[in-house]
């Protein structure tokens, strides 16, 4: 018995030893320095596994990138937060945007009437938008590893309506990611049952009063710090040129796109356009809140809540008027405070 023990140990070495062998000793400090940035600590198991994923991750990266360089490409990736996740795992915990849910309640939502329904087509819209420039956008927001992107979504759109009028303040996820009961905390929800959820309480808390954890715990929602409520929400008509005119008229607009792709999970700067991208699935709320050209080619900006090291610090140039890119229109809802 001693023999096969003893083999079986040797065997044990050799592997662990052809797993470390595996890794490129010359990304060694650049490894450790991705771990204290972010906070990465794992069991010495762990660590393999992970270490195994960043490296395939930050190869895939540099590929693109040289592809990117030879003008096959309209956008760099570079290595951020997700670095360590497998695409699956990015998707399970980033993406929460509950498309079917979402859609069977749309119904529901009344259609914005204030534009010219008689020409689809109209271009008389300003060149650019930035609500950013109008004081209309807070700074960007990190729901970390919690499902919670609608509730960020929605809080931007309402925070954009009070920024119209002068009052820009940070509103609260957590008090949606509790007291939203029609959503779903962390495994996903919509905007338009956040809009309800605060239709129903009466309004909503600021950030500061109730601040976000990320894990979805009972409602304290505080009906005597009230700093923001809505009369309504509506839907636009799913094409670029009506949520163009919604940008240009409106302020920041709650949407959803497809999020699922490695590229995505990589973005860094650039205009997002990847063949693969569905215009079909959409799995991802964000906030567009303009839109603009760049080099000849147009972009939808928009607004995510990864933190500022995701994108160009935070944000997203998604290629505009490319036959609905990503699904951009394929869920469009805003409030009116």
């Amino acid at each position: 018995m001693k023999v096969p023990l003893f083999l079986g140990f040797v065997v044990g070495v050799i592997l662990v030893r052809a797993s470390e062998n595996t890794f490129d000793s010359s990304l060694d400090v650049e490894w450790k320095n991705w771990k204290l940035q972010y906070n990465r600590h794992y069991t010495e198991g762990e660590e393999t596994n992970r270490r195994m994923i960043w490296e395939s991750a930050l190869s895939y990266i540099e590929q693109h990138n040289r592809e990117n360089a030879m003008g096959k490409h309209t956008f760099t990736m570079g290595m951020n937060q997700f670095g360590d996740l497998t695409n699956e795992e990015f998707n399970k915990w980033m993406n929460g945007f509950l498309i079917n849910e979402g859609e069977s309640s749309m119904a529901k939502v009344e259609e914005y009437d204030g534009f010219d329904k008689t020409n689809e087509n109209d271009q008389n819209l300003p060149k650019s938008v930035d609500w950013r420039k109008k004081d209309a956008v807070t700074p960007i927001k990190n729901q970390g590893p919690c499902g919670s992107c609608w509730a960020f979504s929605a809080t931007g759109a309402l925070e954009g309506q009070m920024g119209k009028r002068g009052k820009l303040i940070s509103l609260s996820e957590q008090n949606l990611l509790d007291c939203d009961f029609r959503s779903h905390g962390c495994q996903g929800g919509w905007m338009e049952s956040a809009f309800y959820c605060i239709q129903e309480e009466g309004g909503i808390n600021s950030e500061q009063t109730y601040p976000y954890t990320a894990i979805k715990s009972d409602c304290r929602f505080r009906s005597d710090k009230v700093v923001a409520n809505l009369r309504s929400y509506h839907t636009l008509r799913k094409n670029e040129t009506a949520l163009a005119k919604g940008l240009a008229n409106i302020g920041p607009i709650s949407i959803a796109i497809d999020a699922h792709l490695k590229s995505f999970q990589y973005y860094k700067e650039g205009i997002y356009h990847d063949p693969e991208c569905s215009n079909q699935n959409v799995n991802h709320a964000m906030l567009a809140i303009g839109y603009g050209s760049e080099d000849g080619s147009h972009y939808w900006l928009i607004k995510n809540s990864w933190d500022t090291t995701w994108g160009e610090l935070g944000y997203l140039k998604l290629a505009k008027d490319r036959n609905n890119h990503c699904g951009i229109t394929n869920y469009i809802v805003y409030p009116r405070e």
